[in-house]
């Protein structure tokens, strides 16, 4: 799996200005109501989320790019970009081609040798002395 790309620290300086330093979250993704806004204060930290997941989009642009509180965002990645990317994975890895196992072939096994004298064969009827 390729790994995440960042925002530059233009487009990161871009998302907060135009934030005005507060949580851009809207929506279900983040735990909020159908076109609820969250509005808190980003003076305690502020993360930067892709708004369309980075592994399906791609995208670094200021247009995917929400100034979020860590809050909206820890929600919004357990709950939507988590599930979202382990199911990009399954699909991705069901369209591969199946591996085959190739045996490789092996030098004919060399018969044991015995270090033991073998025993005398037994006999099944003994005959008796007078």
């Amino acid at each position: 799996m390729a790994n995440r790309r960042e925002f530059t620290a233009a487009t990161r300086k871009a998302a907060l200005k135009r934030s005005n330093m507060r949580c851009e979250a809207v929506g279900e993704w983040y735990g909020l109501g159908p076109g609820q806004r969250c509005h808190a204060g980003l003076a305690h930290g502020v993360e930067y989320d892709h708004i369309i997941l980075d592994a399906n989009s791609k995208d670094n642009s200021l247009e995917n790019c929400a100034a979020v509180c860590v809050k909206c965002h820890r929600y919004k990645t357990a709950h939507h970009d988590t599930p979202t990317a382990a199911k990009t994975v399954a699909q991705s890895l069901m369209g591969m081609k199946t591996r085959v196992k190739v045996k490789i072939p092996q030098p004919p096994k060399q018969p044991r040798q015995q270090t033991k004298m073998p025993l005398p064969p037994r006999t099944l009827f003994q005959e008796k002395l007078p």
